[in-house]
C-alpha cells in the first residue's frame, strides 16, 4: 500500500492528469484479466470433442463468456469513473494546451478500450493452443491418411458408382454419360440395375455472342445437325460460354472390372485442407453453373490423387497393408475422439474383396440405438453434424422423367431402363441393397470433418483484424460521451441527447413531407438533406458561440463530436451512390446491375478504419475550438 501512495504521490505531482485519470491502475488491472481471458481461451478446448460442433471459433458468444466479459467491463468502467470523478477540482481544471486536451481523451480512449477486449486475449490463448496441440505438420499428415483411408469407410453408395472414377487418364478425357435416353444403344455401355454408364469423347466450341436477351447463342451449326450436347460452362470472365458436344463413344472395358458399385470408383476428397469439408463437383455439373465452384480444376486434380491412390492401394491386393492403413486412420480418430466402433481387422475384411472389390458392406453414420432403424439422413440424439447426405439415389432420381434439350424445351422419358437391362426386375435395387447391407459397425463422420473445419478456421481466421474495428467504435462513443461530460455538464449532456433526437426526426418529416407533396422518390435527395443539416450542425457551435447561451454551443458541440464519424460514412455513401449509378447508366442488360461497384464494396472495412483516422484528426483539431469554448464566460 505503502508504494502504491508513492506511485500515486509521484503521478500527482509529476502527471496530475494521469493521475486523475488512474492510467496506470486501470491498465495494470485491465492487463491482469486479459491474462485471465488468454488462460481462459488456452484450456478452453483442450479436449477434442469440444471441436466437434460447428463454429467452435464463436464458443466465446455461444457458450455465454461474452456475458461474464461484459459484466466485469461494466464494473471496470463504472468503478473507473466513479474514482476519476471525484475529483472535482480536476472537473473545472481546464488544460493549457490543445494537446494536453486531446491526451486526456486520449487516456479515456485507451481505458476504455482495455477494459473492454478482453475477447482477443481468449482467441489468443485459444489459438496458441490449436497451433501448439495441432501443429501443421502432424495435421498434415493425419490428414493424408484421412483422406487415404476414407474412401473405404463405405457409407454413401452414390460415392462408389462408375461415374466417380477419375483414374487412369481417359477416365478424366472422356465424358461418362449417365442419362438413358441420351445413350447409343449402338456403342458400348455399361448397366448396373438401372443406372447405364457410357464414356463419349468431347470437342469444345466457345461461342461470346448474346441475343436481345443477353443469353449466349447456341452454336447454329451443332444444333442444324442436332449435334448431342453433353454440358456447357460460363468462362471466368463471364462473356462467352464454352459448350461440349459428343463425338463418338469410347470402349473402357478394358479399365472396368464390374459396373456395380466399387472402390475403384472413389474420388471424393474427403478433406482439402482448405477450411471446409470437399465438395463433389460431379453432383453440380448438371444442376449449376460449374465455374461458381472456386477453383474447380485444382479440386478436380486432389480427385485425380485420391482415386489413384485408391486403386493403387487395391491393385496390390495385399490385406496387411490394406489393414495397416486402417490402423493408422483408427490410431488418428482416437486422437481426434471420434465415435466409432470400429477394427483394423474386420473393417479391411469387409473391404478385402480382391475379385474387383466391390462394396458390399457399409458403415453406419452414427450408432443407433437397439431396435432402431437407421436413417442416414437423420443426425443422432445430440449430434448437429452434417448428415443431412443423401446416401442413394433413387432409381426416379437417376432415370428422370424428363430433361431438356439443347434448346431449353422439355422432352419426355421415351427409353426405359428394362431395355438397358432385361433382368431389371430380378435384381435388387441400389436403395434395397444399400439398407439390405448395413453393418453393426459405425463411425461419425461428420464429426471429423467438422473437428478439422474447427482446427483450420482458428489457426487461419483473422479474428483480430475482423472485429477491431468495431472495439475501437465501443470505445470511442464511450470515451467521447465521458469526455463530453468532463468538458461541459450533465445538463448539457442531456440536452445533446434531446436534441439529436428532434433533429433526426425532423429530417425524418421533412423527407417524408416532400415524397408525399411532390410524389419525389430519391436516394440522392435523402442523403444531400442529411448532408446538409450535418454541415449546419458541424457550423453551429463556431457561430452560436459568444453570441448565444453557452449551454446552446455546447449541445452541437457534443452532437458534432458523438455524430462525426457518421458524417465521414455519409460522404462515402454518396460517393458509392454515385459511382453505381454512373454505372447502371451506362450498361443495358439489367443481370450486369449486380457487377457495379462503388467505393464502399471495393473497399470493405477499410473504410471503417479510414473513418477511425479521419474522426482522430477531427477530434484532435476540434480540442481548439472546445479550449477556447471552455474560456467563454458563462
Amino acid at each position: 500500500m505503502q508504494k502504491i501512495n508513492k506511485i500515486n504521490q509521484y503521478l500527482l505531482e509529476n502527471y496530475p492528469s494521469i493521475w486523475n485519470t488512474r492510467l496506470v491502475w486501470m491498465l495494470l488491472l485491465g492487463i491482469a484479466i486479459h491474462i485471465i481471458f488468454f488462460f481462459i481461451g488456452f484450456v478452453s478446448h483442450g479436449s477434442p470433442s469440444t471441436l466437434q460442433h460447428t463454429r467452435a471459433i464463436d464458443d466465446y458468444f455461444s457458450t455465454g463468456l461474452v456475458f461474464v466479459h461484459i459484466i466485469i467491463s461494466v464494473l471496470l468502467i463504472v468503478g473507473w469513473l466513479i474514482f476519476m470523478f471525484k475529483n472535482n477540482a480536476f472537473k473545472n481544471f481546464y488544460p493549457g494546451s490543445r494537446n494536453k486536451l486531446f491526451l486526456e481523451f486520449l487516456q479515456y480512449f485507451i481505458i476504455v478500450f482495455v477494459s473492454t477486449t478482453f475477447y482477443f486475449s481468449y482467441m489468443t490463448g485459444f489459438r496458441l493452443f490449436i497451433n501448439y496441440k495441432y501443429d501443421d505438420e502432424t495435421m498434415a499428415k493425419n490428414v493424408d491418411i484421412i483422406n487415404r483411408s476414407v474412401p473405404f469407410l463405405s457409407q454413401n453408395i452414390e460415392d462408389y458408382t462408375l461415374e466417380n472414377r477419375l483414374s487412369p487418364k481417359p477416365f478424366v478425357d472422356f465424358y461418362c454419360e449417365t442419362d438413358i435416353n441420351k445413350i447409343d444403344k449402338t456403342k458400348k455401355y455399361f448397366v448396373y440395375h438401372d443406372r447405364v454408364y457410357q464414356y463419349f469423347r468431347l470437342y469444345p466450341k466457345t461461342v461470346k455472342q448474346t441475343d436481345e436477351r443477353g443469353q449466349f447463342i447456341y452454336p447454329e451449326e451443332e444444333k442444324k445437325n442436332k449435334t448431342a450436347l453433353a454440358y456447357f460452362e460460363n468462362n471466368n470472365d463471364d462473356k462467352s460460354r464454352t459448350y461440349y458436344f459428343k463425338q463418338q463413344v469410347e470402349d473402357l472395358s478394358q479399365y472396368i472390372k464390374t459396373a456395380a458399385p466399387s472402390y475403384y470408383n472413389y474420388s471424393a476428397v474427403f478433406y482439402d485442407n482448405a477450411n471446409n469439408p470437399s465438395t463433389d463437383i460431379r453432383k453440380y455439373r448438371y444442376e449449376n453453373d460449374i465455374n461458381n465452384l472456386n477453383n474447380k480444376e485444382i479440386y478436380k486434380q486432389k480427385q485425380i490423387v485420391i482415386n489413384r491412390e485408391t486403386i493403387r492401394i487395391l491393385e496390390k491386393k495385399s490385406s496387411k497393408e490394406l489393414e495397416k492403413l486402417m490402423e493408422d486412420f483408427l490410431a488418428v480418430s482416437r486422437d481426434f475422439d471420434i465415435a466409432n466402433n470400429l477394427n483394423a481387422r474386420d473393417w479391411s475384411a469387409m473391404v478385402y474383396h480382391p475379385d474387383t472389390f466391390e462394396v458390399r458392406s457399409f458403415i453406419k453414420l452414427y450408432q443407433t440405438k437397439p431396435n432402431e432403424i437407421y436413417d442416414p439422413n437423420k443426425a443422432p440424439e445430440g449430434r448437429y453434424g452434417d448428415y443431412t447426405k443423401t446416401v442413394v439415389v433413387d432409381s426416379a432420381a437417376v432415370s428422370s422423367d424428363n430433361y431438356l434439350n439443347e434448346n431449353g424445351e422439355i422432352m419426355q422419358d421415351t427409353i426405359s431402363a428394362r431395355d438397358f437391362n432385361p433382368n431389371l426386375d430380378r435384381e435388387v435395387s441400389p436403395k434395397d441393397y444399400f439398407k439390405n447391407n448395413i453393418s453393426g459397425f459405425y463411425y461419425y463422420t461428420s464429426d471429423l470433418e467438422t473437428f478439422l473445419g474447427n482446427v483450420d478456421t482458428i489457426k487461419t481466421d483473422d479474428f483480430f483484424w475482423d472485429a477491431v474495428h468495431l472495439y475501437i467504435w465501443i470505445a470511442f462513443a464511450l470515451s467521447v460521451f465521458i469526455f463530453s461530460f468532463r468538458v461541459t455538464d450533465l445538463r448539457s449532456l442531456l440536452f445533446s441527447v434531446i436534441s439529436a433526437g428532434v433533429i433526426i426526426l425532423a429530417v425524418t418529416l421533412f423527407c417524408v413531407a416532400v415524397a408525399f407533396t411532390f410524389g419525389f422518390k430519391g436516394t440522392f435527395f435523402i442523403l444531400y438533406t442529411i448532408l446538409v443539416v450535418g454541415l449546419l450542425i458541424l457550423l453551429m457551435p463556431f457561430i452560436t458561440a459568444g453570441r448565444f447561451p453557452k449551454v446552446v454551443s455546447s449541445v452541437f458541440m457534443i452532437i458534432s463530436m458523438m455524430a462525426f464519424p457518421l458524417f465521414i460514412w455519409l460522404i462515402f455513401g454518396i460517393v458509392n451512390e454515385h459511382q453505381v449509378a454512373g454505372c447502371r447508366s451506362q450498361v443495358y442488360v439489367s443481370d450486369t446491375y449486380l457487377n457495379c461497384r462503388g467505393v464502399l464494396d471495393d473497399f470493405g472495412l477499410k473504410i471503417s478504419y479510414a473513418m477511425i483516422m479521419f474522426t482522430f484528426v477531427f477530434l484532435y483539431l476540434y480540442t481548439g475550438f472546445i479550449r477556447k469554448w471552455k474560456a467563454l464566460p458563462e
